[in-house]
């Protein structure tokens, strides 16, 4: 059975995989569409998607600690992963990520890595490997801020 091509925009969030992989994956993929303003979800909920942004722009909320205060610490644009805590199960998200222009990601289960490891273990791996690296930029960067506060 010939599985759809994913259109170029995919192409290029998913640009670390080859072909091969993307077409394997392509089948767990959901597309997701905000618009300007509109919140993709908030600090508290349970997190079982992994998206990856394709086309627009995304706040990354979180609390101040002075009373209900919310602040900015990231905006991201196409090809960033986000809700990558739904690889393990039970997971809150700990930021509210709302679109700052129109928006479109694509989604996928977090529990279907699990799947995918079992299947396609070096696709599996791909994905990991991304989502640790973008993780580890972040780390660095907002101990990059802090350290630059302190």
């Amino acid at each position: 059975m010939e599985r759809p091509i994913p259109d170029q925009a995919v192409r290029q969030a998913f640009d670390f995989l080859h072909a091969d992989d993307l077409a394997v994956l392509q089948p767990e993929l959901v597309e997701v569409r905000l618009a300007a303003g509109e919140t993709l979800f908030r600090i508290g909920e349970v997190s079982t998607l992994v998206y990856v942004l394709v086309a627009g722009r995304l706040a990354v909320r979180k609390m101040t600690g002075f009373a209900d205060k919310m602040q900015v610490v990231a905006l991201l644009d196409p090809g960033a992963p986000l809700g990558e805590g739904a690889i393990f199960a039970g997971q809150v998200h700990e930021a509210t990520v709302a679109a700052v222009e129109d928006s479109r990601l694509v989604s996928f289960l977090g529990e279907k890595l699990d799947l995918l490891k079992d299947r396609y273990p070096e696709l599996a791996w791909k994905i990991v490997n991304r989502l640790l690296y973008v993780s580890h930029l972040r780390l660095r960067k907002s101990s990059e801020r802090l350290a630059r506060v302190l």
